[in-house]
């Protein structure tokens, strides 16, 4: 671990089911709340336990600076996330963080957000930034998730008056189909800049979309991590240029040229 990353024991304050498998818990993180921004992620992992070894990497959801704290967002799906659920409020976990790169905020009139999956949080975090601005721009968000009940974030992203569409690949709520297919007309009049975390291959649509239409995009890549901070070379993905990026600390915010899809 690096020395100038410090390791933070903090007390879960809550811990609620947000929809089916999905939960939010919040935590005592008053130097993390502070320095956190949009695209940013930490480390958790459970104390009290070995098994899992390794922790979690997770956007954050939310930070509360003058509250000092945190939110985080994850699904329920294998081991750590199973082992997550059991820390209660009052439990401790162990935490470092902020890391990774911000988005970066282009000069436009209007941002387009793109989240799926539980690649909403910083889309939710972002929409929030965006929204306390002196000079705020418009900001529409497109959230798209397998079935109606799966998605989330979208009461948070309304009171930061984001205007919200939202797609199910059943067709249960909104467009039915991929959310990938909302987003070519909000790219046509108005000069916009597009912010998208997900699942690869929509990473992937967004990259190829934006750079048809040559619209600024930047793309939160999620990827397994070990330790969050480039050591073990777990979470790299390859350049278009060549070589290969490390997610943790060369992103996880890219653009979309930069990565080999």
């Amino acid at each position: 671990m690096s020395e100038s990353i410090p390791i933070y024991r903090a007390e879960v304050l809550d811990h609620v089911e947000v929809a089916p498998e999905h939960f939010v818990m919040t935590l005592d993180a008053p130097e993390i709340a502070r320095e956190a921004r949009p695209g940013q992620f930490v480390m958790v992992r459970s104390l009290g336990t070995w098994d899992p070894l390794l922790p979690r990497a997770f956007s954050v959801y939310h930070a509360d600076a003058e509250g000092g704290c945190i939110d985080i967002m994850y699904r329920q799906v294998g081991r750590g996330t199973g082992r997550l659920r059991l820390n209660e409020p009052g439990v401790h976990v162990q935490l470092w963080g902020p890391l990774g790169k911000p988005f970066q905020l282009a000069d436009v009139e209007q941002v387009v957000l793109v989240g799926g999956g539980v690649g909403v949080p910083p889309i939710v975090f972002y929409a929030e930034y965006l929204d306390r601005l002196l000079a705020p721009v418009k900001v529409v968000a497109l959230i798209g998730a397998s079935t109606e009940t799966f998605l989330v974030g979208i009461d948070h992203l309304q009171r930061a008056n984001a205007t919200v569409r939202v797609a199910t690949d059943d067709g249960t709520a909104g467009h039915h189909g991929y959310v990938t297919q909302l987003l070519p007309e909000y790219l046509e009049d108005t000069p916009t800049a597009v912010y998208a975390c997900g699942p690869m291959p929509m990473l992937a649509a967004v990259a190829r979309i934006t750079e048809a239409q040559g619209v600024p995009a930047e793309l939160a890549l999620e990827a397994p991590m070990a330790c969050g901070v480039g050591a073990c070379l777990g979470c790299t993905v390859p350049r278009r240029e060549g070589g290969y990026a490390r997610v943790c600390t060369d992103g996880p915010v890219f653009r979309p040229e930069e990565i080999a899809w």
